[in-house]
């Protein structure tokens, strides 16, 4: 019996994006479809061809089977610790679970890029033929599977028309998500067990750097490690139990206007009466910094209200750096603060990543000039991405300064000292 392909078309990264989004506050499948058949019409207009994508998307992520049902809410989960960009980890993992032949292919350009810089189509498609039979069906999915990947930018086209070269290693400082996608790609592969030194340099996993080792996956509750021979350890999967505390991320569905723009939720999206530790004191990670106005950067940006979005997000972005800097960096109670100059600061004492800083220059270099422009069909739509880039920058700064743990469901803040468990708390500034 002949296997069957099944991801067949091209699969825009910004979709599985969306439905990622709808995921969170929409669980039931009928309700995804019709939200994706909304979405994909404009670049989709004919029906069949329309259908059949978004039964590939769900496939990825709403009609996972039942055994997949703990890896799929734990990648949801991870959404509120990561940035949008690392949202590609999620996509591979779940894409490579719901169709053997995206798994097979990754691993062919793994190894192809593991002997050479470059590739062409036809080399891919000739090392898929033993396992996936010559036969235009399978020809044709690899061609449209290597564009996908060019769309997710994991891959770079080149003049020279079915050339592809690699792109920029993707990272992250996410441990979970590396040890996440590792198990998502053992349980896609046919192998019951793997060798620990393979595991972390598999070939499918080529779009991305691992900084994680095998004690990582030793302590990784999704693994289970024998010792085989001397000097051999063997990682195998673990059946999970997925705890309540990571089911919180999937919220009731709340009623929104009709045609409600999705955005990707934040720290700050979780019910504010979940309980957190701070100081040895009770308290909600409503008393997070700046958590109201993150929530409701989330919120206008779901609504489509991407003026108000960005300007608030942006807004927020530079109180947060401001009052990092005056806690940690300031040198003297009446040092004027000045934002680009307190964003290098922290960048240098690698409180904050370099691409956020690089992700803040960028946006603020063109913030005033999208403000003037005048409506039209491009301008909002540039608008709506600086909306949802500066809300998925904050909600990373968010994520890394104001961060927190799970411990037995209750909430550890990562950086108390930023947290207040009553109004009465001031944090400690520096330079006093």
């Amino acid at each position: 019996m002949r296997k069957v392909v099944g991801i067949d078309r091209k699969i825009k990264r910004a979709w599985l994006d969306k439905v990622l989004d709808q995921l969170v506050t929409m669980t039931e499948e009928a309700e995804l479809r019709a939200f994706l058949d909304r979405t994909l019409k404009e670049g989709l207009p004919g029906k069949e061809s329309r259908a059949k994508s978004v039964g590939i998307i769900l496939r990825i992520w709403s009609g996972v089977p039942k055994e997949r049902r703990a890896m799929r809410d734990r990648a949801v989960a991870l959404l509120a610790r990561i940035s949008g960009q690392e949202r590609i980890w999620l996509h591979w993992g779940m894409t490579a679970l719901a169709y053997p032949f995206f798994r097979d292919a990754a691993e062919v350009v793994g190894r192809l890029l593991g002997l050479q810089d470059d590739f062409t189509t036809a080399q891919v498609q000739a090392r898929l033929l033993t396992a996936w039979g010559d036969r235009a069906t399978s020809k044709e999915a690899a061609q449209k599977l290597l564009t996908t990947l060019v769309d997710w930018e994991v891959l770079r086209s080149t003049k020279m028309k079915g050339n592809f070269l690699p792109a920029r290693k993707m990272t992250t400082g996410v441990p979970e998500l590396q040890l996440w996608l590792l198990e998502a790609l053992l349980g896609a592969s046919a192998a019951d067990e793997i060798e620990a030194q393979q595991l972390l340099r598999l070939p499918d996993s080529f779009p991305f750097t691992l900084t994680i080792g095998v004690a990582d996956l030793r302590k990784h509750e999704g693994f289970n490690i024998h010792r085989q021979g001397l000097d051999m350890d063997m990682v195998a999967l673990r059946k999970v139990r997925v705890e309540q505390p990571e089911k919180a991320a999937i919220k009731p569905r709340k009623t929104k206007p009709k045609n409600a723009a999705s955005a990707q939720p934040g720290l700050f999206d979780r019910q504010a009466d979940e309980v957190a530790a701070v100081n040895g004191q009770p308290a909600t990670l409503a008393d997070a910094p700046f958590a109201a106005p993150i929530a409701e950067c989330a919120e206008l940006v779901r609504e489509g209200r991407f003026y108000a979005g960005m300007a608030l997000a942006q807004a927020v972005v530079e109180a947060t750096v401001l009052l990092v800097w005056r806690m940690k960096v300031r040198k003297r109670r009446n040092q004027p603060a000045n934002f680009l100059k307190a964003l290098e600061a922290l960048q240098c004492k690698s409180l904050i990543r370099e691409t956020c800083k690089a992700t803040v220059d960028r946006l603020w270099s063109d913030r005033d000039s999208i403000f003037l422009r005048r409506p039209s069909e491009e301008s909002d739509s540039q608008l709506e991405a600086t909306a949802r880039s500066s809300l998925a920058l904050l909600q990373e700064i968010a994520s890394v300064l104001f961060g927190h743990s799970e411990q037995q469901g209750v909430v550890i803040p990562d950086h108390p000292e930023y947290w207040t468990a009553y109004e009465a708390e001031t944090p400690a500034l520096a330079g006093n």
